[in-house]
């Protein structure tokens, strides 16, 4: 459990010395991150990156609407699957899930196969068919930037 903190809670103006809470932000010195439950992240996309790099609350400020925020999440997505080689696997009404491939090390598989005199062969070609994958929900908050949390891999 993360230890108590100074924080900024979306919805109240005063900063807060408690423990985080899913969706809380706090100041580290030079962004804005956001607790995910597990750790604390920074924006994997904005639609106002210099507002993430002020030290101002940003969460007092102007939201933007429903549809300003869907075009915000697409951009990020588009970005995630053109850059990073991620797969769109579910879109929802809350945010989008992605799917990012393990890459295989085919040069330690092929170091191991010529030193085990081709018997890894077989665990190279099991690790290669069967990749196993990481996945991530990107989310946009009322403030048009998108915050990553990893879901579950498979």
């Amino acid at each position: 459990m993360p230890r108590t903190t100074t924080l900024a809670r979306p919805g109240t103006p005063d900063l807060l010395t408690t423990r985080p809470a899913t969706g809380d932000y706090r100041w580290d010195g030079k962004r804005w991150r956001r607790w995910t439950g597990r750790r604390w992240a920074s924006a994997a996309y904005s639609a106002d990156l210099a507002a993430l790099h002020r030290p101002d609350r940003f969460d007092l400020g102007r939201r933007i609407t429903e549809s300003q925020r869907k075009r915000v999440l697409d951009l990020a997505v588009e970005r995630q699957v053109l850059d990073e080689g991620a797969s769109v696997v579910h879109a929802g009404p809350h945010g989008t899930v992605l799917a990012y491939q393990r890459s295989v090390s085919h040069a330690a598989h092929a170091v191991f196969t010529i030193l085990t005199g081709g018997l890894w062969g077989l665990v190279w070609l099991v690790c290669a068919i069967g990749r196993s994958e990481d996945r991530a929900l990107l989310e946009c908050d009322d403030w048009g930037h998108v915050w990553a949390l990893r879901a579950t891999s498979r």
